[in-house]
């Protein structure tokens, strides 16, 4: 029996011999990490929580200057809730983020409009989005924006045409009735009061001029004429277009006489320049016209004229080509020409569309005279009087 119990003693002094505990450890210790590594990960939460509030903050703060930006600039452009839903469908969004960049840079806009375009050819606010361009104030009337695209225009603006045939070109003045994001629509000639069928012809020819900027120029396919009312001619967008500077605009040479009546530069500040008169004028000179184009003139003084500058007003009348208002330019530059008489470069400003269609007749007439004129071997003198 003693013997048994000592065996059990020995066996147990072993156990307890094998067991691992590290050097210094206790119940104390042990506790003590346990309280620093809940410390640690309380700090942790409670920095994640803050972190978090933060970015939320910055993020509603954001939102609300968005927003206000939002607000402010379709108060600018008299913008409602229906382009507000036009751009949110747009978008695909209705976050300001998204909504901005639609209303601020054109590029997006008509990404935006392509891309949906595509994606949902027959979406009832594809019929709107014309009338949105305009609202926006990306049309083809602020200069600003490069004309790329027939899709800028706007009802009721008017344009030349040119229908090419075998025989002769047959030109008229059109105005365009509608447009979509798909075709626009303009009035056909009319021809013994009818108007004439144009599904014939597969194309047409476009001039169009914005003030102040230049004259463009497109070609456009015609889809088809409608059969009843005024017939109008369904035309395709095209985005082939070609600007052409009204000063580097084919020049004939003239000899016309022509009375000029000037307006100083400081009487012009303040008013429509393209609506003055000549009898706004302060004084008035005889000259001739010595080169002419769609885009201006080259006068030359009949006598010694000393009282004109840059950026002077000078109004003129050109009956033979029909214009029946008062021709409105701006001196552009002066120099001495022959004999000491000073030369005027004139750039035309605000001519009526009509009026710039006559003009353009007007210089064909003119050409085909120098030209005659050349192969009789007899002086060249078109327009003289």
């Amino acid at each position: 029996m003693d013997s048994y119990l000592f065996l059990a003693q020995s066996t147990n002094l072993a156990l307890d011999l094998f067991k691992f505990r590290p050097e210094g450890a206790s119940f104390s210790n042990q506790y003590v990490a346990a309280a620093f590594i809940g410390v640690l990960l309380l700090g942790a939460a409670v920095g994640v929580y803050f972190l978090l509030r933060r970015r939320r903050e910055y993020s509603d703060l954001s939102l609300q200057r968005e927003e206000a930006r939002l607000r402010l600039m379709m108060s600018e452009l008299n913008l409602g809730d229906s382009e507000h839903e036009l751009l949110i469908a747009l978008a695909g969004d209705d976050h300001p983020s998204r909504l901005v960049p639609l209303i601020e840079f054109r590029s997006e806009f008509e990404n935006a409009l392509t891309e949906f375009r595509s994606e949902n050819p027959s979406h009832p606010t594809i019929k709107r989005m014309s009338q949105l361009r305009q609202r926006l104030e990306f049309g083809f009337r602020n200069i600003r924006n490069p004309f790329t695209d027939t899709r800028m225009l706007a009802p009721g603006m008017k344009m030349r045409c040119r229908i090419r045939t075998p025989k002769r070109d047959i030109d008229f003045l059109t105005s365009l009735l509608g447009l979509n994001e798909n075709n626009f629509i303009i009035r056909p000639p009319i021809a013994k009061g009818k108007p004439v069928e144009m599904a014939r012809f597969h194309e047409l020819h476009f001039r169009i001029s914005r003030e102040n900027d230049a004259e463009y120029e497109f070609i456009s396919r015609v889809s088809g004429q409608l059969p009843e009312g005024n017939r109008a001619v369904v035309m395709e967008h095209t985005k082939d277009i070609s600007r052409m500077l009204f000063r580097n605009a084919e020049r004939v040479e003239t000899t016309i006489p022509v009375q000029l009546y000037v307006i100083r530069q400081e009487f012009t500040s303040d008013r429509a320049v393209a609506h003055l008169k000549a009898m706004d004028s302060q004084y008035v000179f005889e000259g001739e016209i010595k080169d002419l184009s769609i885009g201006g003139a080259l006068v030359r003084a009949k006598k010694q004229e000393t009282r004109l500058n840059d950026g002077d007003v000078v109004v003129f009348q050109l009956p033979e080509s029909q214009i029946k208002d008062d021709l409105v330019s701006q001196v552009v530059g002066i120099f001495e020409g022959e004999g000491g008489s000073p030369h005027m470069h004139m750039q035309f400003l605000g001519m009526k569309e009509l009026n710039r269609l006559k003009l353009s007749k007007y210089l064909e007439i003119l050409r085909e005279n120098a030209v005659t004129s050349s192969e009789y071997g007899e002086p060249t003198a078109p327009g003289a009087s």
